[in-house]
């Protein structure tokens, strides 16, 4: 299986994921500004699982001092690209997130896992993310962790095909979070998908406190080709709408990403 999403990764263009349309634009822009808070006095910075390196370069160009932390070598190529091109300094490892025994305990004043618990399908190498965050962190850090929902995917399925409407799938999604059928793309096949209140007793069971819970794209998912086709003034607004109702907990199963934010006891 991570063979799999190893090569889906290599071949997929990652980079332009989060800026090539609106709908994938108010991603970055919602984990962003519900980070804001938090990484104002930060020195420290790491995020597990980088990819390209959006939110890594983002948060050094700002005047952290960053650590990224990536599994697909390809990736961790084009991270090393991107920040020499952009003329920034970071800390990068070639690595899997659940286990960053190079990085010291308690050193970390944030954690990012934007990314990792979308393909890992093992509940234990979940389990060993948050741990590594919680050992990393400093007391009163804080981690952030993005999942996309079952829910959301229930309906995406329904939407690529009504052959993937059936007992059997849904049943699997359901129950398990995962869709193993053979007629689905590597991305579903290697994916996990969970659940709002998995995620938040994910946390808290590494003694993690959690502070903010958000639909990171809210309702806009099923909206898409409107969201596409805003101006900016008009992308702009919608953003805003968004921010301000996007902690509203009817909304979290049915956002493709939701994003939990918490902090470590200190």
């Amino acid at each position: 299986m991570q063979e799999e999403y190893m090569g889906y990764y290599a071949n997929f263009d990652e980079e332009q994921r989060l800026v090539c349309q609106n709908i994938t634009r108010i991603e970055f822009d919602t984990t962003i500004n519900q980070l804001e808070a938090f990484t104002q006095s930060a020195n420290k910075l790491t995020e597990l699982g980088a990819a390209t390196g959006r939110y890594s370069i983002y948060y050094a160009q700002k005047g952290l001092e960053v650590t990224a932390v990536e599994l697909v070598p390809e990736l961790v190529s084009q991270l090393e690209e991107n920040a020499a091109e952009q003329n920034v300094e970071l800390t990068i490892h070639e690595a899997n997130a659940t286990d960053v025994n190079f990085i010291p305990d308690s050193s970390q004043d944030i954690v990012l896992i934007l990314g990792p618990l979308y393909h890992i399908q093992n509940e234990g190498e979940r389990q060993a993310v948050i741990k590594e965050a919680h050992r990393i962190l400093k007391p009163n850090g804080i981690v952030a962790v993005a999942y996309i929902s079952r829910f959301f995917v229930a309906g995406l399925l329904a939407k690529m095909s009504h052959a993937l409407v059936t007992p059997q799938v849904l049943g699997e999604l359901r129950e398990t979070g995962l869709v193993t059928t053979k007629d689905v793309d590597p991305f579903f096949r290697t994916g996990y998908f969970a659940t709002p209140d998995e995620v938040e007793s994910l946390v808290q069971s590494e003694c993690l406190d959690v502070e903010k819970h958000v639909a990171t794209d809210g309702f806009g998912r099923y909206i898409g080709a409107e969201i596409n086709a805003l101006s900016e003034q008009e992308y702009q607004a919608w953003l805003q709408y968004h921010l301000m109702v996007c902690s509203e907990p009817s909304l979290l199963g049915s956002s493709n990403h939701g994003l939990v934010i918490a902090r470590k006891h200190g």
